[in-house]
Formats: C-alpha cells, structure tokens, sequence
C-alpha cells in the first residue's frame, strides 16, 4: 500500500516525537522499516517542507539527473544519500534515471516533471491489461468474420446445384 506525504510525515512524527519503535509504525501503517528509515532521514535533512505538496511540480532538469547519475556512478554514492539531498520523497527516482541512463544512454535522460507525472504501478499493469484486452478483441473480431466468410462459403457448396439438364 503505497502511503500519501502527509501519512509518511505522520510516521515520521510518532518515531521522532512519540518515540514509537519503527517495527510497530510499520505493522500498523504498513509501511516498510527500509522506507520509514528513509523518510526520516528526509525529514531531518529538510524537515516538513519535504512532505508538503507544492502548488507547482517540481522539475528536475537534465543537468540534475546527470550530475545525480554521475555521483552514483563515478562517486560511488547511494541512491538514498542522493534522493536525499535532491529532496525526492522516494529514493527509487534516481535509481530509475541510473538505469535508463544504462539503458538507453545520455540521449534517454530529459527534463521531467515529479514522480506524481509518471504513473503508478497499478496503473500501468492495468493499461497493459487493457491493450491486452483489445489486441484480443481485435483478434476475435477477425476470427469472427472468418468464421461468418466460411461459414457462408461451406453453405454454398453444400447446396445442390439447380442447373436444369
């Protein structure tokens, strides 16, 4: 269950002020002690700022992206320390422009908007369900007329001819 910015900020608040131990926050909000050891680093770096919504998105521009992919790979940081420092609310952004960026190479890395533009991924399973669904329903359509085409076929070859002698 993925957790809104104000929920992630509320757990952080019961650890730090409640004193509430990470593994009873996590069974009761169902959130991973990794993450929740995240989301307080953050909030320590930046405090409640990092979890409030901006009434813009924020952008990250190509030249963030590169000098952020540069310092994981040259320097050896870890995509947390780096999230961190770049104030994303989840550490996997930059961990996703690494792998792009290996993937596809300098050219694949562009100025975007925050992680709220891209999808989730219950979103994208089900879009891939829906083209799923209609790539099947086009093949069964087609089959259909097939049927209809040789079904009409068969019918008229399968009537007496009425040629008189």
């Amino acid at each position: 269950m993925e957790l809104t910015l104000d929920e992630k900020l509320e757990c952080v608040l019961l650890h730090l002020n409640d004193n509430l131990p990470l593994h009873t926050i996590s069974k009761e909000r169902g959130i991973n002690v990794a993450r929740l050891k995240y989301c307080i680093d953050l909030y320590k770096k930046w405090g409640e700022v990092a979890f409030k919504k901006k009434e813009e998105r924020r952008t990250y521009t190509r030249e963030t992206k590169l000098k952020a992919i540069e310092d994981h790979i040259v320097n050896g940081r870890s995509f947390r320390k780096i999230a961190i420092d770049l104030m994303l609310t989840e550490p996997n952004i930059v961990s996703d422009w690494v792998n792009m960026y290996k993937e596809k190479g300098e050219e694949a890395i562009k100025d975007t908007y925050s992680r709220e533009a891209y999808k989730h991924h219950n979103d994208k399973v089900l879009e891939k369900e829906y083209k799923k669904l209609l790539e099947d329903l086009q093949r069964t359509k087609a089959e259909n007329e097939y049927l209809k085409k040789s079904y009409s076929l068969i019918l008229k070859r399968s009537k007496p001819s009425k040629k008189k002698f």
